[in-house]
């Protein structure tokens, strides 16, 4: 990294990666500008503004956004500054308002955007005000599944080209269901974590027998759920894919059983069971038959900071994130079977999930030895599989030969320096879609 701002990282051939992007506050600064800038960021749900003039209060990088529905059932992300002196307008997580008022001068705002009342407009601003031009900052917003994407960038390609054929593995959880899904949470707590390494960390199934080994223990023993061994995963068919800085591990299960999720156990399985076969015909109209069947989405991440369903690393500094956790459940699923999810997702996932304790001690030692000057000296080495990924005939995007594998994480970190060192989306490469989508399931469900 010279003076010029010209990042190299990673070498991709020996897969040597540069500890310094995970503390220095300068490399941060242009992360926030770069890349939280320019991408497509998930920032919500449709659920979560159900009704006309519902609001959620949400973030794209460190900036705080409202995400609102307006009068005409339109959808808005508009930057929580006001215009005037940069107070806040909203100061709740949600809600439903037709206006929002700065409680500092009281300029007020409707929930598209448009400052609509100015106290003293005449009196104060003589009707010089130029009104039409200080409505509040509103970012481009369009929607994947029911999840809400946002960008800054005027020049950003479309959401549906930003996923690529990424979609065409996210389709197997997101987009399912003629119902949709319905989104609870956000749980919400700080990490002193870098937000990359819980990224990279979603695709890494490596470590899974390591860092979770009692948690897994716990669960084979009271919950029914299969021993986790490394020879298991060494041996396993599953894949890893990436597409266009999203990374992705998926399972090819020609076995007609639903893939295993948080909550189900040895007493809930047949809840599961019967509930995949019940919707099965329907998912396979939405899917075809391929992918409703054989292709499980498993542990993913959508660049550049969303992670396994609808989570998120929100930044906030080198040395910290605040991690948000929803639950996304099938809507029309039958209410056990939701609260079986629910409960089995926080115990796992959750603030204080048995797998979620294990994660943040690796990240916050991971995220440390950046910071130590002897340590970062040294780089990371991510060359397992290096020569081992490429096209693959009956799945899109690059796809690693094995399960086991950090061809992901050098993708990931190409990807990263591609966003860091572009003038704009004219310089980042963006791959075409290929992918086949059969059944009738589109981008907007």
């Amino acid at each position: 990294m010279g003076a010029a701002r010209k990042y190299v990282v990673i070498d991709p051939a020996t897969g040597k990666l540069d500890r310094r992007i995970f503390s220095e506050q300068a490399i941060y600064d242009d992360e926030m500008e770069r890349i939280f800038g320019r991408a497509w960021l998930m920032i919500g749900h449709e659920s979560l503004v159900p009704a006309v003039d519902d609001f959620f209060h949400t973030y794209m990088g460190e900036d705080p956004v409202i995400l609102t529905r307006d009068g005409q059932g339109r959808l808005h992300a508009l930057l929580n500054m006001c215009r005037h002196r940069g107070n806040r307008v909203v100061r709740c997580d949600d809600g439903n308002a037709k206006r929002f008022m700065c409680t500092y001068h009281g300029w007020t705002y409707r929930n598209d955007g448009a400052l609509e009342h100015v106290p003293g407009e005449s009196e104060a601003y003589y009707d010089a005000l130029d009104r039409p031009s200080l409505g509040l900052i509103e970012a481009r917003v369009e929607t994947y599944a029911g999840i809400v994407f946002a960008t800054w960038a005027k020049d950003a390609p479309s959401l549906d080209d930003y996923l690529g054929d990424a979609r065409w593995y996210l389709d197997t959880v997101f987009n399912r269901r003629d119902g949709g899904m319905q989104a609870l949470g956000p749980m919400k707590w700080l990490e002193p974590v870098n937000w990359k390494t819980m990224v990279d960390n979603c695709s890494d199934n490596y470590h899974l027998p390591t860092s979770h080994l009692s948690s897994a223990r716990v669960q084979t023993r009271y919950l029914g759920r299969p021993r986790l061994t490394h020879e298991d995963q060494f041996a396993s068919p599953n894949r890893h894919a990436f597409v266009n800085g999203h990374s992705i591990t998926f399972r090819d299960a020609d076995d007609n059983t639903p893939r295993y999720v948080h909550g189900m156990s040895s007493e809930t399985v047949g809840l599961f069971q019967e509930y995949h076969e019940a919707t099965m015909p329907e998912v396979e109209r939405r899917l075809g038959t391929m992918r409703a069947r054989r292709v499980q989405l498993g542990n993913h991440s959508i660049f550049p900071n969303g992670i396994l369903g609808l989570r998120l690393a929100l930044p906030r500094g080198p040395l910290q994130t605040e991690f948000w956790h929803f639950v996304l459940l099938d809507r029309d699923m039958p209410e056990d079977l939701k609260r079986v999810i629910r409960i089995g997702s926080q115990a796992n996932n959750g603030a204080a999930g048995m797998f979620e304790q294990d994660d943040v001690d690796n990240w916050r030692q991971v995220t440390a030895a950046s910071t130590s000057r002897l340590g970062r000296r040294h780089p990371q080495d991510l060359s397992m599989g290096a020569g081992h990924a490429g096209p693959h005939s009956d799945y899109p995007g690059i796809v690693s030969e094995r399960y086991i594998s950090e061809n992901n994480q050098r993708l990931f970190y190409r990807r990263w320096e591609e966003f860091m060192n572009a003038g704009g989306w004219a310089d980042i490469p963006l791959d075409p879609t290929r992918a086949r989508f059969d059944g009738t399931a589109t981008m907007r469900g």
